[in-house]
């Protein structure tokens, strides 16, 4: 296959750029492209002279040269992606001289994201971000907030799941990339990792990082000595905003309604207030004086809002004027949806399914993010950021169910109704010091550390479960049914990094070749606790579904009058530590003028260790065997021509169990408990990458990518096959292979950009496209049913995933109207593995269509239209009995999540 892929290569032809001019009888013209806003270099624009081909590029500081310019008097056409072309009359050349111009080009972009400020830095920008993956060494993708903006896109996590190969499964957060899923991924910010708040998950929640603090975020799939080894699937890095300009000021206002919760009579949680706060208070000793309410609030007509605010501005301090930039960020959203659904649970026969139910789920989103930049820049040769980040952001809900359920229900009729209200409230703080020294002309050092504080708290989680009885009335269920559940994670993550690199003196003028030695350290400490209360049943009267107010039943009076008892559960608790220091060291050289090399070395120290105390086993601790990790990396890079480019990569990484995967602590989910496994091993993973890709224009792309990857012990939940639905976390395979084909596409398919001559202004009339797709296949074998062995796939790993987007924007002097649609399409998977005689849970494919536009006006005011998810798919998991041969699939669970309609306006100064 590669034989293959190089021959369709080499046919491409070279041509000339320059042509000789005429012996003393030319001119030069020479100057620097910048952004007429924030003065800051357009790399890669390019300016040609009028009527001729005669032009350049510039380069990464934004200066052209054009060489062998004939004499005269001719006018300078310079064009930018995402820039008002500009025309430069007048500029004359005289005989064997230089002539020097200064170009500024205004954006004509406009923002469709849930905000952005004025003073754009480049590295938003869809055309500087081309640009730097055209330049990178190590293959990478990256999507910046204008991107974000043009394709509505509210959170990193939607961002992301634009990226080739990655998809989402709904109901697991983050997502998976190239089939593997959250522990197989890393989530940085500003290259410092970041921790998760959810016991369950290792990465934090990408949903929580809101497009107003983004600047750009980076998805590396191939892997170098300086990179994190803690992955086998991406690296994700999310680049906080800065300011670029001299100042900046945003605000923005949002309404919107999800159309399935606008239909019914909504319930709220007791027990979080209008910001997402939750009451945390536990009883008192001896009462049932419980904060919150069981039967939950009704609200008429749940809106969607949204509120931001962002500004900033530079100062110059000292007797050199160096620049100290301040920026800041604070927005406030919340979020409602509903979902009607089936939940089935079916056995290995032919019997009808012992869990066939109907639910409402009503849930509610709330979020606060507060992001502070401070840069202060150093004579040109050193710079300190300073950056803060606050992300608070609630997710609560309230679900009923209610139908057949013979496993908690074993007497006729078999009827259970279910009532769970869960609140999980969760807070990050992050303070991050970053420094870049120029100690010489060729070496540079760059150091930095970060603070992260979480604290994930799941406050008052209320279930309660009541049968039918013969007489078709409720009753509340004994075998502690009715229970309420507190836990907290309080984590601190210390991470120190620095690396030393000397650039070395190519021969062939460029400074691409260097060597770096570098050094990370990662210090976590977490500390879990969860508490739970079981009260008795007590049934005064009979109930009906329509008359279900637990309040009249569990409250103080009714406690103290004996009528019931609550027991108090002991505490259960793990306390882990994990410190990871790793060296590199790192080579690249340019071995040819169009041929580069980067070979890596790295060592990874890890020391992670469980303390636990839980109800249902022996207190005790646990740590990995494997201390020691060598990790070595290759990438190189081979320009077959100025527009196409080969890039491959080889590395070795490796994967950590997560911290409660190894303690026998038990977390109880709806339908299911998920239990650690001291036996769990790491995985060891191998990657390999080929890469081509073509720059048909600053703008234009067509990329193509395979890759493979082995990964040995795949770690996974599987199903233990008891009453208590329990899943245990094993290593279900000795090894797993995972092979796919990457498709990328930028095109303009039409561009009638009129510009006034001599300036910035004019007209804008421009059509353009995006399209994605990959296919992967993935394969391991594992225990089926005592011993025996069957071929499976890996959990979430989509074989085809595709994204399209087009995008149509008109725009005239100081009006500019942007509309795009965004389509997805992700084929069915594994939703989980079947095991001791189960077929596989299959998730269905799902397509979904997103519309977008937005009205710039008097060049400060937008207002901006989003319908999102339009063909309102069903999400759908369905199984196939193990004793039919007809394949018969039984759907376990199936919903619509509804269309979301939302109206902004925004001003930027």
């Amino acid at each position: 296959m590669t034989q293959r892929f190089l021959s369709l290569m080499i046919p491409l032809i070279l041509f000339l750029l320059f042509s000789a001019g005429s012996f003393a009888q030319t001119g030069v013209i020479k100057g620097k492209i910048v952004d007429a806003k924030t003065d800051e270099p357009l790399i890669g624009a390019s300016v040609v002279i009028e009527g001729t081909t005669i032009g350049a590029a510039a380069d990464l500081e934004g200066n052209f040269v054009i060489r062998n310019v004939p004499l005269g008097e001719h006018a300078l056409i310079a064009t930018y992606v995402a820039y008002l072309t500009d025309t430069i009359q007048g500029v004359r050349v005289e005989a064997n001289e230089e002539i020097t111009v200064q170009i500024l080009l205004l954006p004509d972009d406009i923002s469709l994201s849930e905000v952005e400020v004025i003073a754009r830095a480049n590295r938003e920008s869809e055309n500087i971000l081309m640009m730097d993956r055209r330049q990178a060494l190590v293959a990478t993708q990256s999507v910046g907030a204008h991107e974000l903006s043009r394709k509505g896109i509210g959170d990193a996590q939607a961002a992301v799941a634009n990226v080739s190969g990655v998809s989402l499964q709904e109901g697991v957060k983050n997502v998976f990339v190239r089939g593997l899923g959250d522990r197989y991924n890393a989530t940085l910010l500003n290259g410092f990792p970041i921790p998760s708040e959810d016991p369950e998950y290792k990465n934090i929640a990408l949903e929580f990082f809101g497009t107003d603090i983004i600047q750009n975020i980076d998805v590396n799939k191939v892997f170098s000595g300086r990179n994190s080894s803690d992955v086998g699937g991406a690296i994700i890095n999310i680049h906080s905003k800065e300011l670029i300009g001299d100042r900046a000021f945003g605000a923005e206002v949002s309404e919107g309604v999800n159309s399935e919760a606008a239909r019914v009579d909504f319930l709220r949680v007791d027990g979080s207030n209008l910001l997402g706060f939750a009451q945390t208070d536990h009883p008192a000793e001896g009462t049932f004086d419980f904060s919150n309410r069981l039967d939950p609030l009704k609200v008429s007509l749940p809106l969607n809002h949204g509120l931001v605010l962002s500004g900033g501005s530079r100062f110059r301090v000292g007797e050199n004027g160096n620049p100290i930039t301040f920026f800041a960020v604070a927005s406030h959203s919340s979020e409602h949806s509903f979902t009607e659904e089936i939940v089935r649970s079916i056995t290995t026969g032919d019997e009808d399914p012992y869990q066939d139910q109907v639910g409402n789920k009503h849930s509610r989103k709330t979020s606060q993010l507060a992001l502070a930049n401070v840069c202060y820049d150093i004579n040109r040769s050193h710079a300190l950021t300073y950056n803060f980040m606050m992300v608070h952001a609630t997710n609560e809900y309230t679900g009923e169910y209610n139908g057949r359920d013979t496993e908690k229900n074993q007497d006729p009729p078999f009827g259970v109704y279910f009532r769970r209200q869960q609140i999980n409230d969760n807070l990050l703080l992050t303070h991050q010091l970053i420094s870049d020294w120029e100690l010489l002309d060729n070496l540079e050092l760059k150091a930095g550390i970060s603070y992260n504080h979480i604290k994930g708290l799941e406050p008052d989680r209320r279930e309660n479960y009541l049968y039918l009885t013969p007489e078709r009335s409720y009753a509340l269920m004994g075998s502690n049914r009715q229970k309420r559940f507190f836990s907290e994670l309080i984590e601190s993550d210390i991470n120190v990094k620095a690396s030393l690199t000397y650039r070395l003196r190519g021969r062939f003028g460029s400074d691409a070749s260097a060597i770096t030695f570098g050094y990370d350290g990662r210090l976590v400490d977490d500390a879990f606790e969860s508490i739970e209360y079981n009260y008795d049943p007590y049934n005064p009267v009979p109930f009906q579904l329509n008359e279900v107010r637990l309040d009249e039943v569990y409250n103080p009076l009714t406690y103290a009058d004996g009528r019931f008892r609550m027991t108090l559960g002991e505490p259960n608790t793990y306390r882990v530590s994990k410190y990871i220091h790793s060296g590199y060291a790192e080579g690249t050289y340019q071995l040819a003028r169009d041929f580069t090399a980067n070979v890596g070395f790295r060592l990874d120290h890890v020391d992670m260790t469980v303390e636990y105390v839980v109800d249902h086993a022996s207190p005790g601790n646990e740590s990995l065997d494997k201390k020691f990790y060598a990790l070595p990396s290759l990438n190189l890079k081979y320009e077959l021509n100025p527009k196409n480019t080969l890039r491959f990569g080889a590395s070795k990484t490796y994967t950590l169990p997560q911290s409660k995967e190894i303690s026998p602590y038990r977390y109880v989910n709806i339908g299911f408990a998920s239990q650690g496994n001291a036996d769990l091993k790491p995985s060891d993973n191998y990657n390999a990458d080929l890469k081509w890709d073509c720059y048909m224009s600053p703008s234009e792309l067509v990329s193509a990518n395979l890759f493979y990857k082995r990964v040995i012990n795949p770690i996974a939940r599987i199903e233990v096959g008891n009453s208590a639905g329990v899943l245990k976390y094993d290593n279900i395979s000795d090894f797993a292979n995972v092979v796919g084909i990457e498709l990328e596409v930028r095109k303009t398919l039409f561009d009638r950009s009129r510009t006034a001559s001599g300036n910035a202004s004019g007209k804008v009339n421009r059509l353009s496209m995006g399209l994605n797709g990959s296919y992967i296949f993935t394969e391991m074998e594992v225990d089926y049913i005592q011993g025996t062995t069957r071929e499976s796939q890996l959990e979430g790993a989509s074989p085809f995933i595709g994204n399209f987007d087009i995008s149509y924007n008109v725009a005239n002097n100081e009006r500019n109207a942007l509309i795009s649609l965004v389509f997805t399409y992700i084929s069915r998977r594994i939703h989980t593995i079947g095991m001791l005689g189960f077929k596989d849970i299959v998730g269905e494919g799902v397509a979904t269509l997103d519309f977008v536009s937005s009205y710039r006006f008097k060049n400060h005011f937008t207002v901006k239209l989003k319908a999102s998810n339009l063909l309102n798919p069903s999400y759908r998991l369905t199984r196939e009995r193990s004793g039919s041969d007809k394949g018969e699939k039984v759907v376990l669970n199936d919903y619509k999540k509804g269309m979301n309609l939302s109206l902004g306006i925004s001003y930027e100064l």
